[in-house]
């Protein structure tokens, strides 16, 4: 029953974040959160602490206006004071220049008593990049 609770938590946490509403996650997230997206890109992270964290959603916006994540399966496995959960995401938008962005995120989180407090996030860097290097050099 409680594996189905934190699902829910989720699968709701996502809804709202993938319609733009990031303070949706942020709110989930423990005073020190530890935040990593991986790879070498303008979105690489490793960060701690919720404004921080909050702080890389408007990074992500800025780069990557108008691109929705979308919650496609979640597991959760452990006890309430210490549940791992697996999301896997599609990313998907259109960017400045009108070709279709799509890409495919795994996130990988811990949570304490409900609280966020690791976040991992791996997403197909290749094409990240890519997809910023198209964003930066169309005229705004």
């Amino acid at each position: 029953m409680y594996h189905a609770i934190v699902r829910t938590l989720v699968r709701r946490t996502w809804r709202r974040a993938g319609a733009g509403d990031y303070d949706a996650a942020v709110a989930m997230a423990a005073p020190d959160v530890r935040f990593r997206f991986l790879g070498d890109t303008a979105l690489g992270a490793d960060l701690r602490g919720r404004d921080a964290f909050r702080n890389w959603f408007d990074t992500f916006e800025q780069h990557l206006p108008g691109i929705r994540l979308e919650l496609v399966d979640v597991i959760a496995n452990g006890w309430p004071w210490k549940t791992t959960v697996a999301a896997q995401l599609n990313v998907t938008g259109t960017l400045a220049d009108g070709t279709p962005y799509r890409n495919t995120a795994i996130q990988w989180l811990t949570l304490r008593w409900g609280r966020l407090t690791d976040d991992l996030v791996l997403e197909d860097t290749l094409a990240l990049d890519a997809a910023l290097r198209r964003q930066h050099a169309f005229p705004a």
